[in-house]
C-alpha cells in the first residue's frame, strides 16, 4: 500500500554530492501527484527550511534542527516566536515557524558557551558551520572526526561532556557533516518527536499511530536514529551511504537499504513505492 507520508532527510539523502539534482526533484513530483506527502526533515537550521519550503513546491512542510521547529504549508502558524520573545509575523507569501518547545532568550548564547568549554575539555577545536547563524534552537560545528569505531567513541566522550559540563540539560546530535549542540533537558528533541508534533499541531489525534501505519522514513546518518526506531515508522529506510554510520546507530537500524547512494537512493526507494516493490502494511 502506498504510504501517506514519506519523510526524508536532507543532506546526503534527498541531496546528491551536496546539491539538488533533477532526477531527485522530478521523483519527488512523481510520488506528490501519486498522493504521497513529502515532508523534509532536517539538521539545517530554520533559515534553511524557510527556503527549500519556498522553492520546492512538492515538499509540504519542513522540519528543522533535528526537530526543533517546523515550516508547514497546510498548517500555517499566524506568528512565530523569536528566540528573544519578539512576535515575527508571516507574510501572506511564507510559512510561520512552530517550534517543539519554547526558547529562552539567552538560549543560543549558552550553546556557544557550552560548545567552548567541552571543546577545550575533549582537546580539539571545533569549526562553526556556516549556517550556524540561520539556528534559532541549537548551535553546530563541522565533523571533523575519524569514521567508524574511532570517531563513535569520540561522539561518545563528547556526549558525556556535554551532559557534565551542562548539569544534565544538554545533549548532542551527530549527522553526516554537523554535530549539534541542544539544551534540551529530560526531554530531548528527535527527528521522530517532530514529526509527530507537526501532525499534533494539525489535529491529527494519535500521531504516533499514523506514523506507525501510514508513514515512510528515510535518512543516512546518526542524527536519523529516531526515524529507524523499530516500530516509529510503517517502513523505515536508509540511503545506501548510511552504512559507514551504523557503529552509532545502536539497535536503531532501518529495516530496508536502498542499493544506490545519496539521493539517488531516495529516486531509487520512492520508485519502489510507486510500483510496490515497497509499502506500508
Amino acid at each position: 500500500m502506498l504510504p501517506r507520508y514519506l519523510f526524508a532527510d536532507v543532506d546526503d539523502t534527498f541531496t546528491i554530492r551536496g546539491g539538488i539534482h533533477p532526477e531527485v526533484l522530478d521523483a519527488v513530483a512523481r510520488a506528490e501527484r501519486a498522493g504521497m506527502e513529502v515532508i523534509l526533515n532536517t539538521g539545517r537550521p530554520a533559515g534553511y527550511g524557510a527556503a527549500l519550503l519556498a522553492y520546492l513546491p512538492m515538499v509540504s512542510a519542513v522540519i528543522v534542527e533535528n526537530g526543533g521547529a517546523w515550516l508547514d504549508r497546510r498548517c500555517p502558524a499566524p506568528s512565530s516566536q523569536s528566540p528573544g520573545g519578539s512576535s515575527v509575523a508571516a507574510s501572506s507569501h511564507e510559512h510561520g515557524l512552530h517550534f517543539y518547545r519554547p526558547l529562552p532568550v539567552d538560549l543560543r548564547t549558552r550553546l556557544a558557551a557550552l560548545q567552548r568549554r567541552v571543546a577545550r575539555r575533549l582537546g580539539r577545536t571545533f569549526a562553526t558551520t556556516a549556517d550556524n547563524q540561520f539556528r534559532v534552537s541549537d548551535y553546530t560545528v563541522v565533523r571533523d572526526l575519524p569514521g567508524g569505531e574511532e570517531g563513535a567513541a569520540i561522539l561518545a566522550e563528547l556526549a558525556r561532556l556535554v551532559a557534565e559540563e551542562s548539569e544534565q540539560q544538554g545533549q548532542i546530535l551527530a549527522s553526516s557533516i554537523h554535530i549539534h549542540f541542544m539544551l534540551d533537558g529530560a526531554e530531548q528533541r528527535s527527528k521522530a518527536l517532530g514529526a509527530e508534533a507537526l501532525l499534533m499541531r494539525r489535529g491529527v489525534l494519535d500521531a504516533q499511530a499514523e506514523l506507525a501505519q501510514q508513514a515512510v522514513s528515510v535518512g543516512d546518518s546518526a542524527n536519523d536514529a529516531s526515524l529507524f526506531a523499530p516500530g516509529r515508522f510503517a517502513l523505515s529506510v536508509g540511503v545506501r551511504n548510511l552504512s559507514r554510520y551504523l557503529p552509532e546507530l545502536g539497535a536503531s537500524i532501518p529495516k530496508h537499504l536502498t542499493t544506490h547512494s545519496e539521493g539517488f537512493g531516495l529516486c531509487e526507494l520512492i520508485g519502489d513505492l510507486l510500483t510496490g516493490r515497497l509499502g506500508v502494511p
